[in-house]
């Protein structure tokens, strides 16, 4: 691990979690720092990648996490996008087409959702702080 802003405990104690418990400190954390994020490709492009046979968009809790997932890929950078704008977006597809491979681990084992079940989920969070 060669980012300087994590300790390291802390990295290993998390990505080892299961799909679920990622999952679920994703949405905790997210709602906490009120912003997701997300990897990028040259121009700025939201960068997919293909996971179990999906195409998936890449989604991280903290830019520490992403960018330790990301570090052999000098290509793709790591984007910050705010929390509200970020449902924003969820609501636009409204067929559920993209898929969100979120907070995978270094062998890529992840759980992957769609939109609706995504934004569902962070908007149940956001209702416990209310």
């Amino acid at each position: 691990m060669n980012i300087k802003t994590m300790h390291h405990k802390k990295y290993e104690n998390i990505i080892k979690l299961n799909n679920t418990e990622r999952y679920n400190y994703l949405v905790r954390k997210v709602i906490d720092f009120q912003s997701v994020y997300l990897i990028y490709g040259r121009f700025w492009q939201m960068s997919t990648t293909i996971l179990n046979g999906v195409e998936c968009v890449l989604i991280f809790p903290e830019k520490e996490f992403a960018k330790i997932h990301i570090s052999k890929e000098s290509a793709k950078k790591v984007k910050k996008r705010d929390l509200y704008k970020f449902i924003d977006w969820l609501n636009k597809d409204k067929f559920d087409k993209i898929s969100f491979a979120v907070f995978p681990n270094k062998e890529n084992d992840v759980k992957i959702v769609n939109a609706s079940e995504l934004r569902k989920d962070l908007l149940d969070e956001c209702k416990l702080y209310e």
